[in-house]
């Protein structure tokens, strides 16, 4: 469930949403159209817009609730505008700070309690998998300082950059664990903010397929670890 509130103090939601379309793109913010589906105080919402609109930016925030109607999460619609109303269904056009795709689709999995071992990222779309990377840095919290751990990891268990981030993050933390998103982002948690102070060895197993699906970045990944004094076994 979806709830809408404007970008004020109060963060008073005024009409819960059942579905919303759209929500979710490449990431970062861009002009669309997003339609709030089943909507249960349609009044509220048209008339909360449409006076804020009067009297600020009118900005305001789709967000996503639990099952006691908990804000989980947010996205931020700049601008709003409505441009067709249906029934309880309703278009909005604005500038949304989108979160890639698959993001609520991991959040749901969260609270739904299904999301407890390694490898839940393994059912996500190729496309989905930003969206996973960006939920698990949302959760990440740091309990304990890692030193000088070595680390296992198979090149035939990934088969893009993306799912190389999704596990290598587990590897380090457990479960829907986060160490990077892309490189620069791996090369920003080795720095020691992400709970991990040293890296002392990383043993790649059938290297060569990665190698081969990563051409450049394979050895930009490497030469990356070697800067922090990790040493590579490629098997």
């Amino acid at each position: 469930m979806f709830g809408f509130t404007l970008d004020n103090k109060t963060e008073e939601i005024i009409a819960y949403i059942d579905e919303v379309k759209n929500i979710e793109g490449s990431g970062g913010i861009m002009c669309r159209s997003i339609r709030l589906i089943n909507i249960d105080r349609v009044s509220n919402l048209i008339w909360a817009i449409e006076n804020s609109a009067k009297t600020s930016e009118n900005n305001g925030f789709i967000c996503f609730l639990d099952d006691e109607k908990s804000i989980v999460t947010r996205t931020f619609i700049g601008k709003i505008k409505i441009i067709k109303v249906k029934k309880n269904t309703v278009t909005l056009t604005g500038q949304v700070w989108c979160h890639p795709k698959g993001f609520h689709k991991a959040w749901k999995m969260k609270l739904n309690n299904e999301i407890a071992k390694k490898n839940t990222w393994k059912t996500f779309e190729k496309s989905e998998l930003q969206g996973w990377l960006v939920y698990a840095l949302s959760i990440s919290r740091i309990n304990e300082i890692k030193k000088d751990i070595s680390l296992q990891i198979d090149g035939n268990e990934f088969h893009n950059l993306d799912s190389f981030f999704c596990m290598l993050g587990e590897e380090i933390h457990g479960p829907a664990g986060y160490f990077g998103r892309s490189i620069y982002a791996m090369y920003d948690c080795l720095r020691g903010d992400f709970g991990v102070e040293s890296i002392s060895e990383l043993t790649w197993h059938n290297h060569q397929k990665s190698k081969k699906l990563f051409k450049t970045k394979f050895d930009e990944i490497i030469q990356i670890f070697e800067e922090y004094n990790i040493k590579i076994i490629l098997n």
